[in-house]
């Protein structure tokens, strides 16, 4: 067993490879790929596609085959949380101070900017800045599994800053997994054990600014509270993170169709301190 740690999208992410040696080239090709999806969707980063239209007028306009990939998933859960979330959040996020940067200019808008994705064409109402940190770290995720695939590992772990993508150890045994109790680190509340799946897990305690953390319901336009965090289980990283996204911001009568969805089980934690279990959920309770 070999692992390889490194910092990305603003975590800790780790490899970890059974039954083959983690080559050289396969360390720098997997930092490179972080790098650049970092640089091309960080709503952090003045230059990045997600910022591209942070100043443009109301108007159609042409995006890149990945950023439309992300988009219309985004628009999907748009779509099924009946549209508290909305990766058009992040004015509002800089409004409440979190992520607005010098040598980043504000957004200039009176309301919520509306948006819509046909193809690879957006159309938009006003200027417009994205943040697909709720999902775009499970797609990162499976994309860097895919290098590991291309240079022939079969047998691997990636962890991203807690969401994961994995097949199974050498002698076909699953990676065990604990998910966290939200807000206890030291308290897991379910032991799941992956095999060629992905989890994801989310909570409202880790990104926090002021009396606000980072999940927005765009209609209330404020933090989520009925939901403390959730994690989920699909057949990769991404369908599983968009899941945990989904969970956060839908009623509970749209869970069913969320899981139709992403394919996925999953497990919420709610403020008022009870737990809802999804009845296909394949880990162990603690």
């Amino acid at each position: 067993m070999e692992e390889f740690t490194f910092t990305g999208l603003g975590t800790e992410w780790s490899l970890a490879v059974d039954g083959k040696q983690l080559e050289d080239q396969v360390r720098k090709d997997v930092v490179q790929y972080v790098q650049d999806f970092e640089n091309r969707f960080s709503r952090f980063l003045p230059l990045s596609e997600v910022n591209a239209f942070r100043t443009s007028p109301a108007g159609d306009y042409i995006l890149s085959q990945e950023f439309s990939l992300l988009l219309a998933r985004a628009d999907r859960l748009r779509i099924l949380t009946n549209s508290a979330y909305d990766p058009a959040v992040a004015s509002i996020l800089e409004d409440a101070g979190y992520g607005a940067k010098s040598g980043m200019e504000k957004i200039k808008q009176p309301h919520i900017p509306k948006w819509a994705l046909v193809g690879n064409k957006l159309t938009i109402d006003s200027p417009i800045a994205f943040d697909l940190g709720g999902i775009g770290k499970g797609y990162c995720i499976d994309q860097v599994a895919d290098v590991l695939k291309h240079f022939g590992y079969d047998y691997y772990l990636v962890d991203g800053g807690g969401d994961m993508a994995g097949t199974t150890k050498a002698d076909g045994s699953a990676w065990r997994v604990a998910v966290e109790y939200p807000g206890k680190p030291d308290t897991a509340a379910s032991i799941v054990h992956l095999k060629h799946q992905g989890i994801a897990v989310s909570d409202s305690f880790r990104r926090r600014f002021g009396k606000w953390h980072h999940l927005i319901d765009m209609q209330e336009k404020k933090p989520v509270e009925k939901v403390i965090g959730c994690a989920a289980v699909a057949q990769d990283a991404w369908a599983a993170d968009c899941m945990t996204s989904g969970l956060f911001f839908a009623p509970p009568e749209n869970y069913p169709a969320l899981a139709e969805e992403f394919e996925a089980t999953y497990i919420v934690f709610q403020s008022d301190g009870t737990t809802t279990v999804n009845s296909d959920w394949q880990g162990e309770l603690l």
